[in-house]
């Protein structure tokens, strides 16, 4: 069995040119996936009960802020329609590989994502980090590439 290590994770995000770019200097990202539930328990039930709803999934990504960031983000963040849109008024296109994307098979998570926040953090003694969080609209996919 395989296990991987999130030193070569990788980030990519559609920066409204239809290209997939590499976000630089990213030092975490997390994308959680939930499955709502709704209860349908009855009186002179013993237990509670549920039955499965709507899928949802949302994500975040922290970096350190660079030019290159602020190039492939920045059309997403600060551009057309308040940043969370492309030019085309579409979510943009978000692809998360956790353990990197270049050796043998390794796990890659894929969907549409609306950027809802960006915040950017500076210390006077630290680096100028940034996070930036998204809500996914449709499927999230996980494959093995």
């Amino acid at each position: 069995m395989a296990t991987f290590t999130g030193q070569s994770g990788v980030i990519k995000v559609d920066n409204t040119s239809g290209t997939l770019t590499s976000v630089a200097e990213v030092t975490a990202f997390s994308i959680e996936h939930a499955v709502n539930t709704i209860e349908d328990t009855a009186m002179g039930d013993q237990y509670r009960t549920y039955k499965p709803g709507v899928n949802e999934w949302s994500g975040s990504a922290d970096l350190f802020l660079s030019d290159t960031d602020i190039s492939s983000f920045g059309n997403i963040v600060v551009g057309n329609n308040a940043g969370v849109l492309d030019a085309n008024n579409t979510p943009v296109s978000i692809e998360a590989y956790p353990g990197g994307e270049v050796g043998a098979t390794y796990p890659k998570l894929a969907g549409n994502v609306i950027v809802t926040g960006f915040s950017v953090s500076s210390e006077m003694e630290g680096m100028v980090t940034a996070t930036i969080s998204f809500q996914g609209t449709g499927p999230l996919t996980l494959t093995m590439v």
